[in-house]
């Protein structure tokens, strides 16, 4: 009988070990849930943050490439526009012409204005001879007169 009760002691020794290691995985496997289940509570909303961020940047940047091409075409076809390409070098003639045009201004501004003070001068000069010159015939007519009121007396 010893033998029975010993092997029936140890069935359910043995049961009860079972029963504890099955809860303990129960409670080993309830316990990953939670912890997976708390690291994603964590870690769940910055990553979403950081998702939406990059979605944002990226579709910022594709509307900002697309602006790119299309500014860049504009440049292209720009460029290979042959009457504007013949403007700007008919513009750049122009200008030339227009520098020279000027030049040639200033040069006959410079010498009218020294023609004119050079005139001025030479009236002054005149002016001033005919005032002398005025002046010695008024002296003359009164040595005359002297002369002649002296010789009737």
């Amino acid at each position: 009988m010893m033998s029975d009760m010993g092997e029936v002691g140890s069935a359910e020794i043995q049961l009860r070990i079972e029963k504890e290691v099955s809860e303990d995985t129960i409670d080993f496997s309830k316990a990953v849930e939670k912890l997976a289940e708390g690291l994603l509570s964590i870690c769940q909303p910055p990553l979403e943050q950081v998702r939406k961020e990059l979605f944002e940047l990226t579709s910022k940047q594709e509307a900002l490439l697309a602006q790119m091409q299309l500014e860049n075409k504009k440049i292209h076809e720009t460029i290979e526009d042959i009457d504007l390409n013949d403007m700007f070098a008919a513009v750049k003639v122009y200008q030339g012409k227009l520098a020279l045009i000027r030049k040639e201004m200033i040069n006959i501004h410079e010498r009218t204005y020294k023609l004119k003070k050079r005139a001025l001068r030479l009236q002054q000069i005149k002016q001033k001879e005919a005032l002398n010159k005025e002046q010695q015939r008024e002296q003359e007519l009164r040595r005359e007169q002297e002369l002649i009121g002296r010789s009737t007396k």
